[in-house]
């Protein structure tokens, strides 16, 4: 069996430091009919031990002339990149699809197509656009209903939340359909865009995925799922749906885990910058500002001494991986801030117990990623400080009547949270 060396993750010399090959494809992407070499390469600033990448850009080598050229990327930094050629734009010439995962727990993604023809770079679908003209509100209604409001054009979708079950509709619905509250949710950034030859023709389309979200992010109500074509100038709209979980989906065991969430109240974090906390971050993390770290926190006496500690969740390229990212929990003492647990693999919201162990709140954290069935893991103090990863530690038993908190309630993205300074 033949295998293409290039294709490998195989390291190249940058002066005197080592980029590697993350992904390759061949094909003609400048319209000579000759086939070029498409590479996109990068470096690994943690080791082979993470799948974390950054400095990613597209290396093109001209089949015919055999000259390199490097397109460099706005967001260059993440996990399993990827690049696909094909014809986006009916002109017989291949373009250039890459795809990154951010890593965060929104499930969003960085997504770029180029044109090369004529040895000319001209970026014609960029996901930052797509996300600025695509946003949406999100509104419940009584009788177990939510709005979904495109707001460029106001089309207006309606979901039926009745398959979200008894136990969901009961902790938002009174028994005569009424509200208890006003609740508002929202649609996430871009989370999927795939390639699709819609008309058979050998031209591709894209199907475009965002989650909508409603208390919180890990409450999914559904998808917009919106279909493009190339139009001549950019990607337009021709089709789209909302679609919604069938009721045997993981998103509602997501949701409940088997139990009774009724009872917990859910708070956003606290928006007020805290350098010294900062300070504390990025000495335990050793982070750099081209990490790009933001951070979210909330105040909560876990171990009811009468004095709150800080629990802090970190979004950024050192933190997050595919099953979740960083956390950790300060103690304020003199002024300064000193960790007393860390954590990994941690998804948002996380629910503080009312339930205790040696003193402290039990934790509920939601695990998924990594091949990982998902559920939530009961973290209990072990007298010293919490275990560090929750994807080892018990399941919550199924029928279990949870009371607490739920903090880290927001919805993350790029445009939320708190940017650490440097």
């Amino acid at each position: 069996m033949y295998f293409n060396p290039m294709f490998f993750q195989q390291p190249m010399r940058k002066n005197n430091n080592k980029s590697y090959i993350l992904d390759f494809e061949r094909g003609d992407v400048n319209g000579d009919k000759v086939v070029d070499n498409v590479y996109l390469i990068g470096d690994k600033p943690h080791g082979d031990s993470s799948p974390f990448r950054d400095n990613i850009r597209i290396k093109i080598i001209d089949g015919k002339t055999g000259r390199q050229y490097i397109i460099p990327l706005k967001e260059n930094a993440g996990y399993n990149p990827t690049i696909f050629l094909g014809d986006f734009t009916n002109a017989g010439v291949n373009n250039i699809f890459v795809a990154i995962d951010s890593g965060g727990s929104g499930g969003y993604a960085f997504y770029y197509i180029y044109s090369f023809l004529n040895n000319k770079s001209k970026l014609i679908f960029d996901f930052e656009k797509f996300n600025k003209d695509n946003e949406y509100e999100v509104n419940y209604m009584d009788y177990y209903e939510a709005e979904v409001i495109e707001e460029s054009d106001k089309e207006r979708y309606i979901i039926n939340l009745e398959y979200k079950g008894d136990k969901y509709l009961s902790e938002i619905y009174n028994k005569d359909g009424t509200l208890k509250e006003s609740i508002s949710g929202w649609v996430n950034p871009l989370g999927g865009l795939y390639p699709i030859d819609f008309n058979r023709n050998g031209v591709y389309g894209l199907y475009a995925e965002q989650r909508i979200a409603g208390r919180y992010n890990a409450d999914g109500i559904g998808y917009v799922q919106t279909s493009l074509q190339w139009n001549g100038s950019n990607f337009a709209p021709f089709f789209q749906t909302v679609g919604v979980f069938g009721s045997e989906q993981e998103d509602e065991v997501k949701m409940f885990c088997g139990s009774d969430f009724s009872d917990v109240k859910y708070t956003n974090s606290e928006n007020i910058k805290d350098e010294k906390l900062e300070e504390a971050i990025i000495d335990l993390y050793k982070l750099e500002k081209s990490d790009n770290t933001r951070y979210y926190y909330n105040r909560i006496d876990f171990d009811s001494d009468g004095v709150p500690e800080v629990f802090v969740y970190l979004v950024g390229a050192a933190t997050c991986g595919s099953g979740g990212c960083s956390a950790a929990i300060f103690k304020e003492l003199k002024g300064e801030y000193k960790v007393v647990s860390q954590f990994t693999l941690v998804n948002t919201p996380v629910i503080v117990s009312d339930t205790k162990t040696n003193g402290y709140n039990d934790l509920i954290m939601y695990v998924s990623g990594g091949g990982i069935k998902p559920f939530c893991a009961v973290v209990k103090h072990d007298g010293n400080n919490y275990p560090q990863n929750p994807s080892m530690q018990p399941k919550l038993e199924e029928g279990t009547k949870v009371i607490g908190t739920g903090i880290i309630n927001d919805e993350i993205n790029p445009n939320t949270g708190i940017n650490i300074g440097f």
